[in-house]
């Protein structure tokens, strides 16, 4: 890359891929744009103004990954590669249409990823499977959420299913628990009585709506 005193960048190219660790720069270099973005989502929410840079590093991101994949086209490279950079841009690709809630694209590219990964886990052994099925799990909510945001009605129960189990982990997160909470007010508007011992008791309050909607969640994660 140059000398003491003078940086030359050198691309990875092609030609020149003679050891697999080439193509682990390429990989470094979109992993270091995701983790970025990840550090200022979370920045995000008492700097708003965070949100552009955030979205020019996902952005960033996904280009790195193209080219990966791009790189992989190489037939140096071996079918698992270049099935798993395939998946992994569809995946970052799609992370990029999920934040500017473009929601079909996104949930196109999450479909891509995930039918990467479930091929490839039933081509392997046990324990690569069992990647790949991690990896599965980790897209389905994003995925239900994208349907959800397109007009898929029965998504939101997938999504609390999904959470009860332990999915929906990252960016998802934060998004599936402002979903829940609206779906719950939008309930609560139209819950009027509750019973307890017998007895029919009018629920006036907005809040303690909402509270006993979330009740019925926890006793149903606690049932299972």
């Amino acid at each position: 890359m140059g000398n003491r005193h003078k940086f030359v960048g050198k691309k990875v190219t092609v030609e020149i891929l003679s050891d697999s660790r080439y193509l682990l720069l390429v990989l470094m270099e979109a992993e270091r744009a995701w983790s970025y973005a990840m550090q200022l989502k979370q920045e995000a929410n008492t700097e708003p103004r965070k949100k552009f840079h955030l979205l020019a590093r996902l952005r960033k991101a996904a280009k790195h990954s193209e080219k990966l994949e791009k790189l992989c086209e190489s037939p140096r490279v071996d079918a698992k590669t270049k099935l798993e950079a395939q998946a992994y841009t569809a995946y970052l690709t799609g992370m990029v249409h999920f934040e500017l809630q473009e929601w079909k694209l996104a949930m196109e590219a999450f479909n891509k990823c995930k039918t990467i990964y479930e091929k490839l886990a039933s081509a392997f052994t046990e324990e690569l499977a069992v990647l790949y099925r991690q990896r599965v799990d980790e897209i389905s909510p994003n995925i239900r959420y994208c349907a959800y945001n397109i007009g898929d009605q029965n998504a939101i129960n997938d999504l609390m299913q999904m959470r009860l189990t332990g999915g929906g982990g990252g960016m998802m997160a934060e998004k599936l628990e402002a979903l829940i909470t609206q779906a719950r007010t939008k309930q609560a508007a139209t819950m009027s009585e509750v019973e307890w011992r017998g007895r029919t008791v009018p629920v006036k309050s907005d809040k303690a709506r909402i509270f006993l909607l979330g009740l019925a969640d926890n006793e149903a994660a606690i049932a299972q």
